[in-house]
């Protein structure tokens, strides 16, 4: 597998672009710039523009830098119709470019307004702020050289030149971002710390060709103030000093106006012109022409020359930096999109000593709602498990737990000298003897990442201890113990067993990983801490693809359950009754037919309920990729109450209750299966005076004057809903099983049930609110959302409930 670039040189615009678009994202947790969807649609749309380079490599440079510069302009193009001012920063500020020029035409204003060197009609041949000035540019010259050696000595390495001051601010950012609260400010902020991080060498460059044009226009500023005001005043020129006689001084003027003196053909001056420049003698010098030219050639040669050369080679370095910018692709960030290019394969070898153990862990780790069969694959032949939506991809391999011995070469054994000289010159040499060619077994076993070993107890570690001995191997060994033994213990002697054996391998116990999708964490961290250090990261992204499928395929179950609830508590039926309420007391005969009509009714219902039940039992099991044959196994007992609601007079209701009740009675049971929840559920009217007067008054607002309504009860609904999730947890548990859990153990069925009625019995408040509002809102597309949601809550306190409980009593 080819190997991805560690650092990419491009141009300042693409570096720019990319860098903004990491800040954006990085920063952009909650997707207010950036959703979800919208960042796998960029991401699809940079691996299909990477994908039609020509080049061979997916992970070469040209192709990288062209996969990751497309991904920003995708970014930055959704970013822009949302905070334009937040994408305008892919872009230089226009200033910047003016920058330099207005610091020397600034700099040379502030040099022609100094009247420090001499006053209106002087010029002091030692004039302080003269001599520090080419002082001050003579020591920056020694300190450039200097840098320049120390740099070229030191071999450093690239994108590390970052000056103090510069990192030093850029590093501040990172508290003031962290004060902003808004989220442009913190884009601005991490991208700003990240930008001048990336460029430090060309933000160097650009500030020195700022510093040496303003350092030039200074100088020249001054330079043009001294002939300027030269055309309207007469100079005089002249020194004065405590301490200094004329030779001092001339040997002083004589090193200071060295270059001006050597490269242009001035009128040398001597010992005796100093001293007849002294003012202190006389007036000075009123020829001051000759001295204004000296000391303008000076301030040319030493100050303006150097540094507007400098400015150039500063100017001509930005250009190359500016083409030249180096990312660095170790941040996470970049590790994450440069696995969509080459992603990673994580190889598992598979051995196990008898085949119940290989598929019992198979059909962990291969639910059947996947299209491929690795138990059905030939041994050593690799099978995909899963992908990621960047590519990365799980494999893996049976390997025989012994390979055939191969068949013994014969020997030469002949005894005579002829027979054995023959038989040396006819051996092949090495070079041209045939290399062995391993088989698919061992090719597996030597490509594989993390070796998994199940074995059932301490004794089979002696059997599959030769076969890994070939090479040393990460090994996470998983103990698939029978029932009947202690799995704890079962677990500790293999741990000791393998230790003794010199095996350092992980150790699992299957009630551990394998009796739900919600242990799925215990499995992938241990396959984590077995994983080669480079394949970390790609497992970890295939852990959480993983994780991401079971929560996608609960959340659908649920929402499957929700929504066939809320249309058994929307079902009602009508039984019309022309007989009045009082009639119908008194004649048993009229009693008897009203009772027929309201059970023709609640046959109505029952039939609608048991076709839905029907539907949303197949959508499960299609959901986890069980066959109708198999699913016939699992399906749930129901027996369903109705609530009889009959249009009484709220002043008899109380009289009548208790007759009404038990006439007309009567128990509908939808059995599809095995496991009952032990309630009988009724066909009833009303119960007792008092619950008959309160019933009274609701149903005579709720249904139309003459009429009797058949519809499900909150109590009803509450049994339909633990009989539902009862059938899903049967699901769940035979799409990692041989066989239903609950068909082989009766203590599972009733710690299921208690667990589920339990639960349900918890939130009987918070449901009865879904079941009022199903019955008064025609639409359920939030309601069902909403009781989805109640119902994950629920489902996943009954799992973790059950495989706490069923790893501390050994049950599955």
């Amino acid at each position: 597998m080819s190997q991805a670039p560690k650092r990419i040189t491009l141009d300042e615009a693409a570096a720019r672009r990319m860098l903004l678009a990491q800040a954006i994202e990085t920063s952009d947790t909650q997707g207010k710039l950036l959703s979800p969807v919208e960042r796998e649609e960029i991401d699809r749309l940079a691996l299909q523009f990477a994908s039609r380079q020509s080049s061979a490599n997916p992970v070469s440079d040209a192709n990288v830098q062209a996969f990751l510069n497309e991904r920003a302009r995708q970014v930055l193009g959704v970013v822009e119709n949302r905070n334009p001012a937040l994408a305008s920063l892919q872009e230089r500020r226009p200033w910047t470019r003016w920058l330099a020029v207005a610091a020397f035409l600034a700099a040379g204003l502030f040099g022609a307004a100094t009247d420090r060197i001499a006053n209106p009609h002087r010029v002091d041949l030692l004039s302080l702020p003269l001599l520090a000035i080419v002082g001050w540019n003579l020591a920056i010259y020694c300190a450039l050289i200097a840098s320049y050696v120390l740099q070229r000595r030191k071999q450093q390495q690239p994108n590390q030149e970052r000056p103090a001051s510069f990192m030093r601010w850029a590093e501040g950012l990172r508290g003031w971002h962290r004060r902003a609260g808004q989220l442009r400010a913190t884009v601005t902020a991490v991208f700003t710390r990240q930008w001048y991080g990336a460029t430090a060498a060309l933000q160097t460059q650009r500030w020195r060709k700022v510093l040496h044009l303003a350092a030039a226009g200074w100088a020249f500023g001054i330079g043009l103030s001294l002939f300027a005001r030269g055309l309207v005043v007469e100079y005089r020129v002249g020194w004065e000093s405590t301490f200094l006689n004329a030779d001092q001084v001339h040997a002083a003027l004589r090193v200071l106006l060295m270059p001006a003196m050597a490269l242009f053909p001035f009128e040398p001056f001597s010992v005796q012109d100093i001293a007849s420049l002294q003012f202190s003698n006389g007036s000075g010098a009123m020829a001051g022409a000759r001295w204004v030219y000296i000391y303008a050639t000076l301030l040319a040669v030493v100050v303006i020359v150097p540094r507007l050369a400098l400015a150039l080679y500063a100017r001509w370095r930005e250009r190359v930096l500016s083409r030249r910018v180096v990312l660095s692709l170790s941040d996470a960030y970049y590790q994450r999109l440069l696995g969509m290019l080459n992603p990673t394969r994580v190889q598992l070898g598979l051995l196990a000593l008898r085949d119940q153990d290989r598929h019992a862990l198979l059909r962990v780790m291969q639910p059947r709602n996947q299209a491929f069969s690795p138990a059905e694959s030939a041994p050593g032949e690799w099978q995909p498990l899963m992908r990621t939506s960047t590519g990365e991809a799980l494999w893996i391999a049976d390997i025989p737990p012994a390979s055939q011995p191969q068949p013994a070469q014969p020997v030469n054994t002949s005894h005579s000298w002829a027979g054995r000289a023959f038989g040396r010159l006819m051996k092949p040499r090495p070079a041209d003897a045939a290399r062995p060619v391993p088989s698919p077994q061992q090719a597996a076993h030597d490509d594989s990442d993390v070796m998994l070993i199940v074995v059932q107890g301490a004794s089979d570690l002696e059997a599959v201890q030769p076969a890994r001995s070939e090479a040393p191997k990460s090994t996470l060994l998983l103990v698939n113990s029978p029932a009947d033994t202690g799995r704890e213990v079962a677990v500790a002697l293999c741990r000791a067993k393998a230790r003794t054996l010199g095996l350092h391998a992980e150790v699992l116990g299957f009630e551990q990983f394998a009796q739900s999708w919600v242990q799925a964490p215990v499995l992938l961290d241990a396959l984590a801490r077995c994983m080669p250090s480079h394949k970390k990261a790609a497992f970890a992204r295939l852990s959480e693809a993983w994780l991401q499928r079971n929560q996608a395929l609960f959340e659908e179950s649920m929402q499957v359950i929700a929504t066939q609830l809320l249309d058994a508590a929307r079902e009602v039926e009508e039984a019309r009754s022309a007989l009045p309420y009082v009639k119908r007391l008194i004649s048993t005969t009229d009693r008897q037919a009203d009772a027929l009509a309201r059970k023709a009714a609640m046959a109505t219902v029952v039939e609608r309920l048991q076709r839905s039940v029907r539907q949303s039992h197949a959508r499960l099991l299609r959901l986890h990729g069980i066959d109708d044959a198999k699913g016939m196994l699992l399906e749930q007992p129901l027996k369903e109450k109705f609530d009889v609601q009959a249009p009484i007079n709220a002043k008899e209701a109380g009289l009548a209750g208790a007759a009404t009740g038990a006439a007309s009675g009567a128990s509908i049971d939808l059995v599809t299966g095995g496991l009952t929840l032990g309630a009988a559920a009724a066909l009833g009217a009303l119960i007792g005076g008092g619950a008959a007067y309160a019933g009274a008054a609701w149903k005579n607002r709720a249904t139309p004057a003459g009429t009797t309504l058949v519809q499900l009860s909150d109590e009803m609904l509450q049994t339909m809903l633990a009989a539902a999730l009862l059938r899903y947890l049967a699901i769940a548990d035979f799409e990692r099983s041989a066989k239903p859990a609950v068909a082989e153990s009766g203590e599972t069925a009733v710690l299921w049930e208690s667990r589920v009625v339990a639960a349900v019995e918890a939130r009987k408040d918070s449901l009865a609110r879904f079941w009022a509002e199903a019955r008064t809102q025609p639409g359920q597309g939030q309601t069902a959302v909403a009781l989805g949601d109640e119902l994950q809550k629920a489902m996943r306190v009954v799992l973790e409930g059950l495989h706490s409980a069923s790893q501390s009593q050994g049950v599955l």
